[in-house]
């Protein structure tokens, strides 16, 4: 299985902390190879002491050419977060998160995309669309 991990420098997904503002829309790309189960986002949230908040994500349109599978996960909070009011230390921790997967049908090349809204702590988060293109 081959999983790439998002919340890297150049390719981080939104974050949402205590005391951040409204939610935010995301329209993104990611890259995943035909028919392998491929880690597109990463959606977390957490509070002033740095513990992980309840995060659901719902699909409201799936993909067109494959499967899409949300799974719990744990990532670390980059070094390059921005500071939130009580949150400013929690960089370098480890917080749990919901990953979104995606695997494309056996065979299939070409674009896909997918929609989803996710909620931190019964809060709404945004929407995201996303788009995959498949090599």
């Amino acid at each position: 299985m081959r999983t790439i991990f998002i919340a890297s420098v150049r390719i981080a997904t939104a974050v949402t902390c205590v005391g951040m503002a409204a939610a935010k829309d995301l329209t993104l790309t990611r890259n995943a190879e035909s028919g392998v189960d491929s880690r597109i986002a990463y959606e977390r949230a957490w509070d002033r002491d740095c513990k992980a908040l309840p995060t659901t994500v719902t699909v409201t349109q799936p993909p067109k050419n494959g499967a899409l599978s949300v799974v719990q996960g744990t990532s670390t909070i980059p070094a390059s977060t921005p500071n939130s009011g009580s949150t400013e230390n929690c960089a370098g921790k480890t917080v749990t998160g919901s990953e979104v997967h995606y695997k494309s049908n056996a065979g299939f090349h070409g674009t896909d995309s997918v929609t989803y809204s996710v909620t931190n702590n019964n809060v709404p988060a945004g929407t995201r669309v996303i788009t995959i293109v498949v090599k």
